[in-house]
């Protein structure tokens, strides 16, 4: 049965109507406390995401480095093997010898029995050595072989755990790009304050006045951020944690010294020095807001995050930063990345450095890491001067 007319053209009108209700929906902004629990979601989001990437890192990390034991172990057997080629060709023509001549051996000795008994047992071990020989150079070249082959599979995991890392760095920076997109939605006035805050970089002496600068110009901004986590923690050393910001080896501790030709005897280190890969993720070691994000003097991208009771954090030789001033953190957001392989500051490691009030402070005895011989109670008995 066909519909009149007149029932189409109200039809069409309510879908139409319709539509244009849902568009106008969609055009409207979210409210504030929409937008502040999607920002807390983006950030759960993110920490996972970056968690996850670091496993992944870890994982290349750990592969490459069994490989380069593989691989050194093949070269050195290999090279004591070339080396050993002239012993390889005596034993090989002595063996020769003794099976083609075996009947008429012991023929110069036939005219006394017991000087052709001696000879026997004689030749018999002579015969045994130069078989031992033979087989451990024979087992010696089947490892070399399985070394080799061991290598070429693990070769072909490596670019597989590769292939992985590089997919969770493009999704963890669509994550970061969706709440970098809602900070600015909450806070669009902040958006703008990255100039003003990279002239400080330039202002500053050293770390600690940059600190200082850089907590004056955040102080300076709006007390009321619709943007701060509702849950965002205290930290409040030994009860608190801090998170590794890259999933790398500490290659040098606090208080460690460097010594070179140029140089024989450098200050102490203030921080901790990490053998990052290059691209690594790094993370937030802590909750806090970031008061410094951008280069500062020859160290790289230095970001600076501040935390409660007088405390900051620092991470400096990042390739980028992925947060900017004011913008708040939580432990195990992503914040940036160690340069690329292709970049001329690639290899440098992360520095890391923890101050109290001004001051630098030993941050390994809140870190979740083995260290004998250091109480937790009395890390800031390590507070330099």
């Amino acid at each position: 049965m066909r519909l009149s007319d007149a029932v189409l053209r109200r039809a069409t009108t309510a879908i139409v109507g319709l539509i244009v209700a849902v568009g106008a929906s969609a055009a409207r902004p979210a409210p504030a406390s929409s937008l502040a629990g999607d920002l807390d979601a983006a950030r759960r989001e993110c920490i996972a995401a970056a968690h996850d990437t670091q496993q992944r890192e870890q994982a290349v990390a750990t592969l490459a480095h069994r490989i380069d034991l593989f691989r050194r172990d093949a070269e050195g057997r290999q090279r004591d093997l070339d080396q050993s080629r002239p012993e390889q060709a005596r034993v090989l023509g002595a063996i020769e010898v003794f099976q083609r001549h075996a009947s008429d051996r012991l023929a110069f000795f036939r005219e006394n029995p017991l000087d052709r008994a001696r000879s026997e047992m004689l030749v018999e071990g002579t015969v045994a050595g130069l078989r031992a020989e033979l087989r451990a150079l024979s087992a010696e070249i089947k490892r070399v072989a399985e070394l080799r082959n061991e290598i070429a599979a693990r070769q072909g995991e490596l670019a597989g755990a590769r292939d992985a890392v590089e997919s969770g760095r493009a999704h963890l920076t669509q994550l970061v790009a969706r709440r970098l997109d809602l900070t600015r939605r909450l806070s669009p006035e902040a958006s703008g304050e990255n100039a003003r805050f990279a002239r400080l970089g330039r202002q500053a002496a050293d770390i600690a006045d940059l600190i200082k600068l850089a907590d004056a110009a955040i102080d300076r901004r709006e007390a009321a951020d619709p943007t701060r986590p509702r849950d965002l923690r205290v930290f409040d050393p030994p009860h608190s944690a801090l998170v590794m910001p890259v999933s790398d080896p500490i290659t040098r501790g606090f208080g460690a010294t460097e010594r070179d030709d140029a140089d024989a005897s450098k200050a102490a280190s203030q921080g901790l020095s990490i053998a990052a890969a290059a691209g690594a993720e790094a993370v937030a070691p802590y909750d806090g807001r970031v008061i410094y994000a951008g280069p500062f003097r020859d160290r790289g991208v230095v970001l600076i995050i501040r935390h409660a009771g007088l405390y900051h954090t620092v991470l400096a030789g990042l390739g980028r930063a992925d947060v900017g001033p004011g913008e708040w953190v939580l432990a195990g957001e992503p914040v940036g990345a160690m340069p690329d392989a292709v970049d001329k500051i690639a290899g440098r490691p992360l520095y890391f450095e923890l101050r109290h009030d001004g001051r630098p402070v030993d941050p390994h005895p809140w870190l979740a890491i083995p260290d004998e011989g250091r109480d937790p109670q009395n890390g800031d008995q390590k507070v330099r001067e």
